[in-house]
């Protein structure tokens, strides 16, 4: 494997020279790059990186802390909006999972810091905020994606999953739903999963509707957990009109087991999603659902990364996102 004092000796020319050209750290004449990267060209010479971390203090890397790498569209949307911007940069991402458990989210972490990560955008929902403010005090540039930090805002970019459910809510009471089902995480302590549970009482309360919790079923919040939430429903044998989900998945679980059963999908159930995901348009009936901008909060969340390690300005940078109604033909 050629070394960079090969390089030096086949372009005649200082190791500091050929440490200048990859580093691209100072004023290099012309004819003396030209013969630096023609060496290189010949040697099959291939820099290396770690070393010019060291020297350069950056690693051209941000590390991704993503919730699932098997968890459907949703983190792949994240991960382009986040690329497109690193790309930009002429850096580079390493994505690794937590699947939202708190040990597995703490050494993916470190493995990013370990790695020398120039900065780190974080989707965490298994840690404390005590533990992720601790982080975000350290030399590392952090940005948190899809989850609000207190004492971190400026750091935070986060959807209002509160108001989204309620907005989803309120055009099935728009549409004179009064017995609304809700299918939604069984996890009590995921916070989307709280505020969504806020959006949908709250939206109810408004209307002077009781929320009444056997129109609540709950499950993993997964396309297999939706027709396990809906089968529950079903066996209480409580009546409602329409189907409110916690996203896109659970609703298209939920789909599946009232078509079993004989429903048709907007006559007899009207069914809303939440996250508006590429096949929410493609399947039958096309799902109305509540468009998550989760594409473009990835490139909030990227720019917002890439700004804080240059040291550059964040104001006037929107960190807070909005959901959008998207309506299709899944309401009657």
């Amino acid at each position: 494997m050629a070394t960079i004092k090969d390089v030096s000796q086949l372009a005649n020319v200082s190791i500091s020279t050929v440490s200048r050209v990859i580093n691209n750290t100072a004023q290099v004449a012309p004819e003396k790059r030209e013969a630096v990267l023609a060496a290189m060209k010949e040697l099959s010479f291939r820099p290396n990186s770690f070393a010019q971390a060291l020297v350069s203090k950056r690693s051209n890397c941000i590390g991704v802390l993503v919730g699932d790498l098997c968890g459907g569209p949703f983190f792949a949307q994240m991960m382009r909006g986040i690329e497109s911007m690193v790309d930009k940069a002429n850096k580079f991402t390493i994505v690794v999972s937590g699947n939202h458990d708190a040990t597995r989210e703490r050494h993916a972490i470190q493995a990013l810091l370990q790695r020398q990560c120039d900065a780190l955008i974080l989707h965490s929902k298994a840690l404390p905020d005590e533990e992720l403010s601790e982080l975000a005090a350290g030399s590392t540039p952090i940005v948190f994606i899809n989850r609000q930090v207190p004492g971190c805002e400026d750091r935070c970019v986060w959807l209002d999953n509160q108001a989204g459910i309620t907005t989803a809510c309120q055009h099935l009471l728009d549409a004179g739903h009064s017995k609304i089902a809700f299918v939604t995480s069984d996890d009590e302590e995921f916070v989307d999963g709280q505020q969504r549970m806020a959006g949908y009482r709250f939206a109810l309360q408004r209307a002077g509707i009781e929320v009444d919790q056997s129109l609540i079923g709950r499950a993993f919040a997964d396309e297999k957990g939706g027709y396990v939430a809906m089968g529950e429903l079903l066996a209480r044998g409580v009546e409602f009109s329409a189907v409110l989900g916690f996203n896109d998945a659970m609703v298209a679980g939920a789909i599946s087991c009232l078509l079993e059963r004989g429903y048709k999908i907007p006559q007899q159930v009207s069914v809303v999603g939440f996250d508006d995901i590429p096949y929410a348009r493609y399947i039958y009936p096309k799902l109305t659902t509540v468009r998550y901008p989760i594409e473009e909060m990835g490139e909030r969340a990227a720019e917002l990364a890439l700004r804080l390690l240059d040291h550059k300005p964040v104001d006037g940078l929107a960190l807070k996102f909005e959901a959008e109604l998207v309506r299709r033909e899944s309401v009657a």
